[in-house]
């Protein structure tokens, strides 16, 4: 076979069913052969951006590895965002891209020259910062080699994206007809770690009143979440949890107390910050979970956390915290073995007055004050509607703030993008999404902006009728960045509002050019569930008064749980019984016993 037969051949023996690409004169020998295999096909995306997005959702909807294909030059540097939503998220797709041949450049050997041949670009160096693996193939051998090494560097420790960059004359090299493949090894973790764990953690939680637990996307991604949630419920330790931890457990276990960060729910911000014990799980701890001074985290509180990525881990080391070095599906046997802490009730009771306040309400007063529909009501009707496996994908900007502070997860496929976190993502993976779960109806909430970055794959959509309801919830602009400039720039709205550059277009013909059927959404009652599973592809667009801002949301200059609207002096105090915090000064008086 040749090497482009051999390319189609690998991915279907990894039980690849699907290959998500634009077609382009460098790629289109392995197109080819893909076509021609009885069990690969591919679909046609119009950008390869949404096709790279798409591949992201292949890992999240089914557990198998995306795998995308693009021409040289344009077509490979289209991916790149794409790759950095995998990178940043940890999720294993393979991205293989065609280059010009070989032979071209041979004539340049030597010379320094910008570009050897027409559409080359050196995408492997372009890309590595943000892969875990990418490589040039310069002949058959070494694609016999590189698929099974990039595969497996794929799945495997913190899980990534990959690159295989194929010259032309390597896809129409005879290459012989075995196919090899050797799976990766299972390490065992050391008994020396696991043990060191079992003490770190045990320590953790002796003698603690106040314990903690924080659910973190790494829980998730190494297949522990059923387990590790089975533990919380039996142990009954408060936790909470990063938005991308949100997408691995059902939100109804009693112990669940909301997600913390900068738009993260009031209370469970307030209780991280008045623990003694915080226990996280597979979570990277980012800048919109711990913003500002780390020593003003959760201060009160001793610190341990167990992740697979040692650079992670490295990060912790100024603020003395234990780390752990392990894959939490390596982690979970020993973190089934803790027994709950002797928890006070002064800290049950306080546990529940938060969530009792916070947890599952809609706390903003904007839409009640202007008559208008509250983007925190319109997902929860729309949480009440659909199926509780529903597939629910959400975009980012201020539609992710609401989206992971009103949605409740019970057997929902729900997930976003969040370290890259470009808007159009939604639309584009909602397809991949489709694709991997046939005959199941997604879902996707996206903004007005959002959905205009990726429009084209509304086409990709139509043309193969895949079922998909997109909910706009629209804002008449770019809604996050707007607060930004309300707070910041006295209102200077420049390239956020249609009067200062901002535009959107008749979403209604929008829908019919594309011929899916279109619902504009003035009044909630009128948002159904008849609407939300009619046949075929449709958009729903939910109108918002302009000025509908995200709630609660942290400032700059302010303690992760002082967040705007701002309450009293006197409700701050009370809502932080256990730490003194002095929230003019940024700083902690004292850690106050129960």
């Amino acid at each position: 076979m040749t090497g482009a037969e051999y390319v189609a051949e690998f991915l279907a023996q990894r039980k690849i069913e699907n290959v998500f690409l634009l077609t382009g004169g460098a790629c289109v020998f392995m197109v080819d052969a893909i076509g021609q295999h009885p069990t690969l096909d591919y679909k046609c995306f119009q950008h390869e951006q949404g096709a790279a997005m798409a591949a992201d959702a292949v890992w999240r909807s089914c557990g198998k590895v995306g795998v995308t294909m693009a021409t040289s030059g344009p077509g490979a540097t289209n991916l790149i965002t794409g790759i950095a939503c995998n990178w940043f998220d940890s999720i294993p797709v393979m991205h293989i891209t065609g280059q010009v041949n070989l032979r071209d450049s041979e004539v340049f050997k030597g010379s320094k020259v910008r570009q050897t041949g027409f559409q080359e670009t050196q995408i492997v160096e372009l890309i590595k910062p943000i892969t875990k693996y990418a490589v040039q193939i310069r002949n058959g051998d070494e694609l016999k080699r590189e698929l099974t090494k990039a595969y497996n560097i794929a799945i495997t420790g913190r899980m990534g994206p990959v690159l295989i960059d194929v010259p032309m004359n390597v896809q129409q090299e005879e290459v012989g007809d075995e196919i090899f493949y050797e799976p990766p090894q299972d390490e065992a973790p050391s008994t020396e770690i696991l043990s060191a764990l079992k003490i770190a953690t045990t320590d953790l939680f002796e003698g603690a009143e106040r314990p903690l637990v924080l659910f973190g996307a790494g829980v998730g991604l190494s297949g522990a979440e059923e387990r590790i949630a089975a533990w919380l419920e039996r142990i009954g330790v408060p936790f909470v949890s990063s938005w991308s931890g949100c997408s691995y457990f059902d939100h109804r276990l009693l112990g669940y107390c909301g997600s913390i960060g900068v738009y993260g729910n009031r209370g469970a911000n307030n209780i991280l910050q008045n623990c003694d014990a915080l226990l996280v799980l597979g979570s990277r701890l980012d800048t919109r979970q711990r913003p500002g001074d780390p020593k003003l985290f959760a201060p009160a509180a001793k610190i341990h956390v167990v992740d697979v990525d040692v650079e992670e881990l490295n990060k912790y080391t100024p603020q003395g915290y234990g780390v752990t070095e392990l894959s939490m599906d390596k982690a979970v046997p020993v973190i089934e073995t803790l027994e709950a802490p002797d928890i006070s009730e002064a800290w049950q009771d306080y546990v529940g007055i938060q969530k009792e306040k916070y947890f599952d309400k809609d706390t903003s007063q904007f839409a009640k004050d202007h008559d208008t529909i509250s983007p925190y009501e319109a997902i929860r009707q729309v949480n009440r509607l659909v199926n509780e496996d529903a597939t629910v994908l959400v975009d980012c900007g201020a539609t992710t703030c609401w989206f992971f502070l009103s949605f409740l997860r019970k057997k929902h496929t729900i997930f976003s993008n969040g370290g890259c976190a470009p808007i159009s993502y939604a639309l584009s993976a909602s397809i991949g999404a489709a694709f991997s779960q046939p005959g199941e109806r997604i879902f996707c909430f996206i903004g007005d902006g959002g959905f205009q970055n990726n429009i084209q794959e509304l086409q990709t959509i139509s043309q193969y009728n895949l079922p998909i309801t997109v909910i706009i919830l629209n804002n008449y602009g770019y809604g996050i960045v707007k607060q930004f400039q309300d707070i910041y720039m006295d209102e200077r709205n420049e390239g956020a509002l249609p009067e200062s550059g901002y535009g959107l277009p008749k979403f209604a013909s929008i829908a019919e050019g594309y011929s899916q059927s279109y619902h504009r959404i003035d009044d909630l009652k009128d948002l159904t569930r008849e609407i939300l599973y009619a046949d075929g592809a449709h958009i729903i667009d939910v109108t918002l008064h302009r000025d509908t801002p995200i709630e609660p949301k942290l400032e700059i200059g302010h303690l992760i749980h002082d967040q705007t609207p701002y309450l009293s002096d006197e409700e701050f105090n009370d809502a932080n019984r256990f730490v003194d915090f002095d929230r003019k000064n940024l700083t902690v008086r004292s850690s106050i016993s129960d």
